[in-house]
């Protein structure tokens, strides 16, 4: 009997890419807040969903999964990953394929996860709390909201001037946003495919050429340093869950790691493209103690080109 699969956060840029892969095997539901979705998906089990932050979510989300006797639920919006896994792992017949709520929630503050790297001599970048900043020889400097995700208040700021007009423009309160040092390099994305019993499945490394909110250009390009420091990751923190590093690899070949994501990217469809179908690899090895396989790499060189369509529709 085919599996279902509910998968959060449709109107991301995996789909319909990942949704036509998925198909083939899995009965697939979809939940967003955008109700235009429905429009561009006609035919999709598609809900509309309240916001995240709404009261209302996750007892929606609730529904949906009893309703429709959901195996496998997939959050890939940040700010529910933590509550689902609390909620939904393991209840009525719902096994929730995100990493464990400990290390999510380290992730998702960016500050405590630098910290955290540093103590454990997996990645070091100078990073400070921005009511702690008053370093004018530390220019540039990169900042970003301590949570959130996308490309949502990230700047690069080179003077003291810019940074106290950034507060002003961009109304963030300095206590809630992170400064790092600025660190030059090639920019990687890395899917890491584990499962609950932390088995590492596969590790997807690909290098960004083009970025705007979203990787829109980037190539499946393997790298033994980048693997090494993904093992690590898994070994030190014990994730249970699939998850997404963004690093630079500089110049002297060290990975530093600028952020962990607790979820599946949106690059996910690059492993596809190379061969590896991380969801079924959670699916078909659940609660598998020992593997049978080596850790899979996807085939290099397959590159991603994302570009516009254009979609009409009569609005709802």
């Amino acid at each position: 009997m085919r599996k279902k699969l509910l998968l959060s956060g449709l109107g991301g840029s995996p789909f319909p890419y990942l949704h036509n892969q998925l198909a083939k095997k899995y009965d697939l539901y979809y939940i967003d807040s955008d109700a235009q979705l429905s429009k561009l998906y006609e035919g999709f089990n598609f809900y509309i969903a309240p916001l995240v932050n709404n009261p209302n979510y996750f007892n929606f989300v609730h529904k949906v999964l009893v309703d429709n006797k959901i195996d496998f639920y997939i959050p890939l919006i940040d700010e529910e990953i933590v509550e689902a896994k609390n909620r939904f792992d393991k209840e009525f017949g719902v096994k929730v394929i995100a990493p464990n709520s400990n290390f999510s929630s380290l992730c998702l503050d960016k500050y405590s996860l630098m910290q955290s790297l540093l103590e454990n001599n997996v990645s070091n970048i100078k990073s400070i709390k921005g009511e702690q900043f008053d370093d004018n020889t530390f220019f540039p400097v990169f900042i970003k909201p301590n949570s959130g995700r996308g490309s949502r208040g990230i700047r690069k700021i080179n003077t003291q001037k810019e940074l106290e007009a950034y507060y002003v423009l961009e109304k963030y309160d300095p206590k809630d946003i992170l400064v790092q040092e600025f660190v030059t390099g090639d920019e990687f994305t890395v899917g890491v495919s584990v499962n609950n019993h932390n088995q590492l499945m596969s590790i997807s490394t690909r290098r960004i050429i083009k970025k705007k909110g979203i990787t829109q250009i980037a190539v499946n390009e393997n790298c033994k340093i980048i693997e090494q420091a993904a093992d690590k990751i898994v070994q030190i923190y014990r994730p249970c869950g699939p998850f997404n590093i963004q690093l630079y690899l500089t110049d002297k070949n060290e990975a530093k790691i600028f952020e962990i994501n607790p979820r599946y990217s949106t690059t996910i469809i690059m492993s596809y493209a190379g061969g590896i179908d991380e969801i079924s690899l959670f699916i078909d090895n659940y609660d598998v103690d020992k593997l049978d396989f080596s850790i899979q790499i996807p085939a290099e060189n397959i590159t991603l080109h994302r570009r516009w369509e254009n979609c009409f529709y009569e609005k709802l």
